[in-house]
């Protein structure tokens, strides 16, 4: 299971995600390549706000219910937020990134964004794989 509770985050990836979430780092443009399960996930490290509203973008090409329930989850969130009733918590057991390279072996797909689980990364490094 990718979330288990038991799991430890390494402390210097942990550093980078609090430090978007709290110090908007994102307009840096910090690259990560992050190892998750044999496959390779380069993109700028982001925060959940930043993500939750490229997300909300992708959506609005669909003409679903899903997308009308999401955005009005969303929707709700934020005014309740704003009223005061309820904090928007982050959940830190993401990462969240943007302009996403995806690499399995030989193969490479392209993503607007990914959100991942934290502990899923079994290795990390700051900028992306050089092409030999």
């Amino acid at each position: 299971m990718l979330l288990q509770p038991d799991a430890h985050v390494d402390p210097y990836l942990e550093i980078l995600r609090l430090g978007v979430e709290h110090e908007d780092l994102e307009a840096r443009e910090v690259v990560v390549t992050l190892a998750l399960d044999g496959a390779l996930v380069t993109g700028v490290v982001i925060s959940t706000a930043a993500w939750e509203w490229l997300h909300l973008r992708q959506l609005e090409g669909y003409h679903d219910p899903l997308r009308r329930v999401l955005r009005d989850a969303a929707g709700h969130l934020d005014d309740a937020a704003v009223k005061g009733r309820r904090r928007r918590q982050v959940d830190s057991r993401f990462l969240h990134l943007r302009d996403v390279t995806h690499t399995v072996g030989r193969t490479t797909y392209t993503l607007p964004t990914w959100r991942g689980p934290i502990t899923a990364v079994s290795g990390w490094s700051l900028g992306e794989p050089a092409k030999v």
